[in-house]
């Protein structure tokens, strides 16, 4: 009995702690692009039983806004990718409570316009200042965190305008993670929900 009440907690903590996760997307230049569902602070990089679980539907956006082909991987996914610009990744999941989870990742800073629901935009081409858009409108006073190296970490929040500007003190790659929860219901995959919980990231890499 206490096995089984072990085992039990375990999966439930588990449930739990990939429902914190995040999916971000890696680049480097102008070659193919990787996704990862986990903590990148952590270093933790779910493998394929995991994030094929939670990151369902999974979709990669090229700059033009096309479709990618996504190969799955042991720990990530494949994004086929040889035009120069950013990278967007997404992928979903409906909780047993009713709460539709949809992952945004975005691999680099330069297009300054939004193709995400949720998408922190720079105000222009590499630029430290960016704006929050939910659905194409500015959110304000959202905490937007930012992970980089040597596993720093800042959370910064954004004005009434939905403008931030974060700092990146050392050269190497950021990962940017914002939460917002929208009271919108639907049903994705036949599963109903009343809520939809964005988690979006930006990951680029600073220079000195």
């Amino acid at each position: 009995m206490l096995k089984t009440l072990m085992i039990g907690g375990a999966i439930l903590l588990a449930a739990g702690s990939a429902q914190a996760h995040y999916l971000w997307a890696e680049r480097d230049g102008s070659g193919p692009a990787r996704a990862y569902f986990g903590e990148w602070a952590e270093d933790l990089r779910e493998k394929k039983e995991m994030y094929g679980k939670y990151v369902g539907a999974p979709r990669a956006i090229a700059p033009d806004g096309k479709d990618l082909p996504i190969t799955p991987g042991d720990t990530h996914l494949d994004v086929a990718a040889s035009a120069p610009g950013d990278i967007r990744v997404t992928g979903r999941f409906v909780t047993d409570k009713g709460t539709a989870i949809l992952y945004q990742a975005k691999a680099g800073r330069a297009d300054t316009a939004a193709k995400l629901d949720l998408e922190l935009v720079p105000t222009a081409t590499g630029s430290n200042t960016f704006v929050l858009l939910l659905k194409g409108a500015p959110l304000a006073k959202t905490e937007v965190k930012v992970f980089g190296p040597p596993k720093w970490e800042k959370t910064f929040r954004t004005d009434d305008t939905g403008r931030v500007t974060v700092q990146t003190p050392w050269p190497g790659q950021y990962v940017v993670e914002i939460n917002h929860t929208e009271k919108t219901g639907g049903t994705w995959d036949g599963k109903p929900f009343e809520q939809i919980r964005h988690v979006a990231t930006i990951t680029f890499a600073a220079t000195p």
